[in-house]
């Protein structure tokens, strides 16, 4: 606590005022401790403001903070797999507390508890903050306010379409940075005097910061660079969910080459959302904290257990008890195979996607997938918002939502330059789907369908994807949308991620050999497929 105060006083963060010199229209917030055992076992004290007590258009206006996306994140680790590049962590000591306030922005607060101080009369002071701390509403724009600046600055693009995301390049030198807050996770070619690296390094000693080494772990994901290959899991993560969830651990009985759910989740899902039996306020809170849980492993490494989360997650106001138990085993699957994740290796192929729909009575479940380097660097399942009456009408509205992810990421990785400007690949294994994706054809099943879901036809028209066909086999995206039989399963899962030979599901229950997704495949176009559905011209 000594510590954290010297941190303020030195940083000038607040001043010392009489509380008759506090405006009339405007109430003090209370200042509170907040600590934390950090994981290497330090102790550590933070001086928050009680933010929810501040008054918007009073204490504060705008307080948006971007941050880094985790498909951006794993941009990063892809093009330091391609590049051959190293990874780094830098971090921001007291970060918010190295930003500032606009003029004028102003918050009125008491004492910090512990440290007040009186006036010459007894009367108790009160703090006058002028510099953002932590808590206020505003704190983390106004850093992102004045490091953004900075960097740029320093000679440092800022990409548009994520702007967390910094490149630069010198000569043959590459340096690539991803901010998440206060940590920056950075990509570069050599530390040696004179690089680009070590100059950015040599101006970054103009704040406090702290060289975490060689980038092991970041938001719970952790990483391994070596020989090219960049690997990122969360084994970590998954233990501490099974000792927090599973307290009497994974029984012997489910091992590694069983599924993270079986073929009746749907059904499942769907009794339970047609249930009127009520459920207590504590099944409802255990099912939300574990499927909340398993999602951020779903949307980080995981793409293996998409398919079961989502579908666990439409019923998380509705529990029971056999979702409960389908939870359970996705989170003992995870543990089992808790040493797999995504693993990028140097690949001069283009980005290219994979879409696909599971056409239901009701809503249908969309999938799409997107590869680079050899793994899966976006994914998807979701349910589609509306009922689709023919499987045209399910898998071109999937595509039209995999075409706004294939946008966004063709031109970040533009932005970056880890590809051209040429239209990226959507493969689609339905024939009508490709058709309507060019032309408006099949009027009669089509013409009901709303605009919005022909995007994908205007994103061809200017040149911006091409949608070819492939065959149903090789379309990897079918793994989000539906529960498959373990030998498609294992053989998708291995291809998607990436897996290392060593650490594939066993052959007895994932089948013999086969060929990979990604054969046929040349520049991202499926060969050996009529001309028009490969390549709008």
């Amino acid at each position: 606590m000594n510590k954290e105060i010297d941190n303020h006083e030195g940083n000038g963060s607040y001043v010392w005022m009489k509380k008759s010199d506090v405006p009339t229209n405007r109430k003090l917030i209370k200042l509170v401790w907040v600590f934390k055992t950090k994981r290497d076992g330090t102790r550590k004290s933070r001086l928050c403001v009680q933010g929810c007590c501040q008054t918007a258009g009073v204490d504060f206006n705008q307080t948006f903070s971007a941050a880094l996306r985790s498909t951006s994140l794993r941009f990063l680790a892809s093009i330091a797999s391609r590049f051959g590049l190293r990874l780094r962590r830098w971090d921001f000591v007291s970060a918010y507390l190295q930003g500032s306030l606009e003029d004028g922005e102003v918050v009125y607060c008491h004492a910090p508890p512990g440290y007040e101080r009186c006036d010459e009369d007894g009367n108790p002071l009160v703090c006058r903050v002028v510099k953002p701390i932590y808590g206020m509403a505003q704190a983390g724009r106004r850093w992102q306010r004045s490091l953004f600046p900075w960097l740029k600055e320093f000679g440092f693009t800022q990409c548009d379409y994520d702007s967390c995301m910094f490149y630069m390049t010198r000569g043959n030198e590459k340096l690539y940075l991803g901010c998440y807050v206060d940590d920056l996770a950075i990509a570069y070619d050599s530390d040696a005097e004179g690089s680009l690296y070590s100059d950015f390094v040599r101006a970054l000693q103009a704040w406090k910061v702290e060289d975490e080494g060689e980038m092991h772990d970041l938001l719970g994901v952790e990483f391994s660079n070596a020989d090219g290959v960049v690997e990122m899991k969360q084994t970590a993560y998954i233990t501490k969910l099974v000792n927090t969830y599973l307290p009497d651990g994974v029984p012997e009985s489910f091992q590694s080459n069983k599924r993270p759910c079986n073929s009746d989740l749907a059904q499942l899902v769907a009794d339970a959302l047609s249930s009127d039996e009520e459920r207590s306020a504590s099944e409802i809170r255990n099912y939300q904290s574990l499927v909340g849980a398993l999602l951020y492993c779903a949307t980080n490494t995981r793409p293996d257990v998409a398919y079961s989360v989502g579908m666990l997650c439409r019923a998380m106001a509705k529990p029971t008890p056999e979702l409960m138990a389908a939870a359970q085993r996705v989170l003992m699957y995870l543990y089992r195979t808790r040493d797999l994740g995504l693993r990028y290796e140097c690949d001069k192929a283009n980005l290219f996607g994979m879409t696909d729909s599971d056409w239901a009575v009701k809503h249908s479940t969309s999938g799409y997938v997107f590869k680079f380097c050899q793994a899966a660097i976006s994914w998807a399942s979701k349910k589609q918002p509306t009922v689709a009456l023919s499987s045209c009408e399910a898998e071109i509205m999937a595509a039209s939502e995999a075409t706004k992810e294939a946008v966004y990421l063709s031109r970040l990785s533009q932005e970056l330059g880890v590809s051209d400007d040429s239209p990226l690949s959507l493969h689609c294994d339905n024939r009508s789907a490709t058709d309507v994706a060019y032309n408006p054809e099949h009027f009669g099943r089509m013409k009901h369908v709303e605009r919005r879901h022909f995007y994908v036809r205007e994103c061809v028209e200017n040149h911006l994807i091409n949608v070819p066909f492939v065959r149903t086999d090789d379309n990897i995206a079918d793994f989000f949308t539906k529960a498959l039989e373990s030998k498609r399963f294992f053989r998708l899962r291995d291809s998607i991620m990436n897996i290392a030979p060593e650490h594939r599901a066993c052959r007895a229950s994932a089948g013999p050999p086969s060929k990979s997704p990604r054969a046929g495949l040349r520049g991202g176009v499926v060969t050996g497929q009529p001309a028009h559905a490969q390549l709008h011209t």
